[in-house]
């Protein structure tokens, strides 16, 4: 019998209560026991990987071109399945993996101006987006052997690009000069920026400071690359839709077009591509940086 003042009064030991308090106590440790064991429980609102794929064309000044594709998918507390990967149903094979990342993609031929469609399965569901390559196009401006000279603006234009919704534009140019005490020295000036038409004039002080008084020698190049997909700028969204987020874009870019500055070079000091094992390493760094902001 419990004592005068019990909680329980007489029934805490003859009662209904007694036996049962006494059976479901042991399952609760049971259970504490087991979630200590276990870690702590998964977050049941966390349900989307973050995807990232590129799809990019180059051209070299022999007329030859790399294609490759790549497609990243990431998550930070580990893949409970290992994704699958399909561009347009044809199913891309796993070049890298970690427990956080999977990276998909190959370097064979594909179709330009054609839109691609991404599939990204994964444990939560499907992501998904949608992409049209841009077609083949060429720079037209500065033209072959073009030489800059200080009192010139430096115009650069391109044809349009079938299916491309923006452009990016690469402008490198080194040279050395005397100024107006007529020392030697040596100028180097880059610029790349996003550009929606098919032209662009760089201001001439940007390119030729008032420091410059007399031009020697030197060389430069342009790139333009067309591109589909988000610019990656702030405030700009991912096209990624379904069961994931981040950003797919594709990239087409032509034939660099090389000029002097006052006068053809003795040496070239503009970086031409190197080997083809080479520049698709290379040339990844780049296609991710231009269309993934990967600065």
């Amino acid at each position: 019998m419990a004592r005068p003042g019990s909680r329980f009064g007489t029934q805490a030991v003859g009662g209904a209560a007694g036996p049962f308090l006494l059976s479901v106590i042991p399952v609760l440790l049971l259970l504490v026991a087991c979630e200590r064991a276990a870690g702590p429980a998964p977050d049941l609102n966390y349900r989307e990987p973050y995807v990232d794929g590129i799809m990019y064309r180059i051209e070299y000044y022999d007329r030859s071109a790399d294609y490759f594709r790549d497609v990243a998918v990431r998550d930070n507390d580990g893949f409970r399945m290992v994704p699958r990967v399909r561009l347009n149903r044809t199913e891309l094979s796993p070049w890298h993996y970690s427990p956080t990342l999977y990276r998909y993609g190959d370097e064979e031929w594909f179709r330009v101006y054609r839109a691609y469609n991404l599939s990204v399965e994964h444990y939560w569901g499907e992501a998904f987006s949608r992409v049209v390559m841009p077609g083949n196009f060429e720079i037209t401006l500065p033209p072959e052997r073009y030489v800059l000279e200080r009192e010139s603006t430096l115009v650069v234009s391109w044809r349009p690009s079938a299916g491309a919704r923006w452009y990016w534009l690469d402008l490198y140019c080194d040279y050395d000069y005397l100024d107006s005490n007529g020392v030697w020295d040596d100028y180097v000036f880059e610029l790349d920026t996003v550009v929606r038409d098919t032209f662009f004039i760089v201001p001439r002080h940007l390119v030729f400071p008032g420091r410059v008084v007399e031009l020697i020698e030197g060389d430069g190049a342009v790139a333009v690359v067309a591109a589909y997909g988000p610019e990656v700028e702030p405030g700009d969204i991912g096209n990624i839709r379904g069961a994931g987020y981040g950003f797919f874009a594709a990239g087409n870019e032509p034939c660099d077009r090389y000029f002097y500055v006052g006068s053809p070079p003795l040496a070239k000091r503009v970086r031409e591509r190197g080997t083809v094992r080479e520049r698709g390493e290379s040339l990844r760094a780049v296609a991710r940086r231009v269309l993934l902001a990967e600065r």
